[in-house]
């Protein structure tokens, strides 16, 4: 909220208004978003408040009128949102992808909503500053350095990219590297020979080529490169950008690429030519201003992250970029019924302005609740948090690139005769194609151990091949798998090995896929006291976007046991799976 009007016949009156307002915005319950939509309001009209009523009562009046905006709210894309009371963008990361996409093309930012959407965006804002500030923004979004992979892919695939990465100053590296790791991460040792896990092969071939060509004009020393090279690792598996492994896989890609053949110095892709705007829509040139206004653009030179002021305009580093103000008030509005499956706007080919924009919506994202049969599955990534998987990725890394997370949750739906058609599987993120690469050792953390309440006396079975596998005391539980010649960790290394006569029919991926089933089943008997199939085999409806994925039940399937075992407490962002994890109960049609 930037602004408050308030008239009274006396100064008392209007602070009685301001007092009733401030405790009635305090105790409002807005309408909750599947999805994470983000809704931005012109001007919230409360008529006459009487200075006797309570701050509950005028509660309910702002309730109403933002649910009443809510449901008349258009894309901010479409031709009327200029003059619409209320806009909506799909998701918190939609409102800068949609910026840089913009800026990018040249085209003018003047709709009343983008200076509420984006704060402190103005006027005269110069190009680089504002392509600097939506970076900036994405990267405080809840998926944070994900967000970042998200809008540079998206830009890369708009062929938009490009004046993103040159809008950069060196100064910005350590604020991007810090802003992901804390830190910047030191080059790693030299090797001999390059492994496949800092390979250039992993870079997708675009981004292999924009990352060659921005690292031979920054310098593969600069800090820049390092997180362009790890955001060309994430861009295909967003959950990567947790890897603990990921900053020294970036500096080995910039390794090789430095050590491939000199090759031309690629042009990066540019953004595509639009149609001459008619004479409603001024023509704003790239390299001035993004907005009407005075303010001349900023020149290209070493102090422009500095904090004097150049041009007549401040400019300042990105993790600064960008004050700590709130985005807009997250609402829901009708879902629309449509997939997203092309890239042309649900509401038309135009946008605020009437020049035809491009929609930055990905594949496998939604507008609508589609109904799905196993809406319990997502009720698993809490357990799975309480199991110790983020340990265990962190002690997996080349399992976690493999999507060990995303194979599971697929293996526990086919496992229950969920149809791979159903909406939940189609907007989870993809696991690398193939299958686990032989031998896969693994070893559950001892949180997995005493959550499935596997105790002493653990049992070591040793195969004709040489593998040795840890069993709990009923020999069902896998807890550990290490090929021949390798060694288990403590306690399990001091056991006495069984020597099995034919080897188990179990290779290592499908035991520790087995080994979490049987986990999660224990688990959901012992604290929810149902089985895994009456848990996960429940009716709701799924909402996806870029950053949320939301399962949306109607009221009557709340279940006290799934409460109390504390299942369907939002996870929010989980990082393994690169999106924010929200459940709701509506009590209307809605839910079910």
């Amino acid at each position: 909220m930037r602004q408050v009007k308030l008239a009274a016949p006396s100064r008392a009156l209007v602070q009685r208004g301001a007092v009733l307002l401030e405790d009635a915005l305090r105790t409002a319950s807005l309408p909750d978003a599947p999805g994470g939509r983000v809704l931005v309001i012109r001007e919230l009209a409360l008529g006459t408040i009487h200075a006797d009523r309570s701050p509950a009562a005028l509660s309910l009046v702002v309730e109403q009128r933002v649910r009443e905006l809510a449901r008349l709210a258009v894309h901010a894309t479409s031709p009327s949102a200029a003059t619409a009371q209320a806009v909506y963008f799909r998701d918190e990361l939609e409102p800068f992808v949609a910026l840089a996409t913009r800026l990018a093309r040249g085209l003018p930012l003047d709709a009343w909503f983008w200076r509420l959407a984006v704060p402190g965006l103005h006027p005269g804002t110069p190009r680089d500053d504002g392509l600097r500030r939506a970076l900036a923004g994405a990267l405080r979004t809840r998926p944070g350095p994900a967000a970042a992979v998200m809008l540079v892919s998206e830009l890369e695939a708009l062929g938009a990219l490009a004046p993103l990465l040159g809008a950069l100053r060196w100064q910005d590296g350590p604020a991007l590297v810090r802003a992901w790791w804390g830190h910047l991460p030191p080059r790693p040792e030299p090797r001999l020979h390059l492994d496949d896990a800092g390979s250039a092969e992993q870079v997708s071939e675009v981004l292999r080529s924009t990352l060659s060509h921005w690292t031979r004009s920054w310098g593969a020393d600069d800090a820049r490169a390092v997180w362009l090279a790890a955001v060309a690792l994430c861009a295909r598996v967003p959950s990567q950008v947790a890897a603990p492994g990921l900053p020294s896989r970036a500096w080995r890609v910039l390794a090789a690429l430095q050590a491939s053949p000199a090759a031309p110095l690629t042009e990066p892709r540019k953004p595509p030519a639009r149609a001459s705007p008619g004479p409603e829509v001024p023509a704003v040139s790239p390299s001035t201003s993004v907005a009407q206004g005075n303010a001349s653009p900023s020149p290209l030179s070493r102090e422009a992250l500095s904090d004097a002021p150049a041009s007549g305009t401040e400019r300042r580093p990105l993790d600064a970029a960008i004050p700590a103000s709130s985005m807009g008030t997250t609402a829901s509005s009708t879902p629309r019924l449509t997939e997203r499956a092309s890239p042309t706007d649900n509401d038309g080919t135009s946008d605020a302005s009437g020049t035809p924009e491009q929609d930055t919506s990905p594949r496998h994202v939604t507008d609508e609740a589609l109904p799905t049969a196993a809406g319990g599955l997502l009720f698993l990534v809490p357990m799975l948090n309480a199991l110790g998987l983020v340990e265990f990725l962190a002690d997996h890394p080349s399992l976690a690139d493999l999507g060990i997370p995303q194979r599971f949750l697929r293996y526990v739906a086919e496992r229950l005769g969920v149809p791979s058609t159903d909406p939940l599987l189609r907007v989870l993120p993809e696991a690398p194609a193939g299958p686990l690469p032989v031998p896969s050792a693994f070893t559950f953390p001892l949180r997995f151990q005493t959550g499935v309440g596997a105790r002493a006396p653990f049992r070591l079975v040793r195969e004709p091949t040489g593998r040795s596998v840890a069993f709990d005391a009923r020999t069902r539980v896998p807890l550990a798998a290490t090929p021949r010649g390798g060694t288990l960790p403590p306690p399990f290394d001091s056991l006495l090995a069984a020597i099995l006569e034919q080897p188990l029919p179990w290779d290592d991926a499908t035991l520790l896929l087995r080994g979490a089933l049987l986990a999660v089943g224990r688990v959901t008997r012992r604290r929810a006291h149902m089985g895994l199939r009456a848990l996960v085999l429940r009716p709701g409806r799924v909402v996806a976007t870029r950053t949320h994925l939301d399962l949306v039940f109607a009221a009557s399937q709340v279940d006290i046991r799934i409460r109390r075992a504390g299942l369907d407490i939002n996870p929010g962002w989980v990082p393994w799976l690169a999106r924010v994890i929200q459940y709701h109960y509506q009590s209307d049609e809605t839910g079910a």
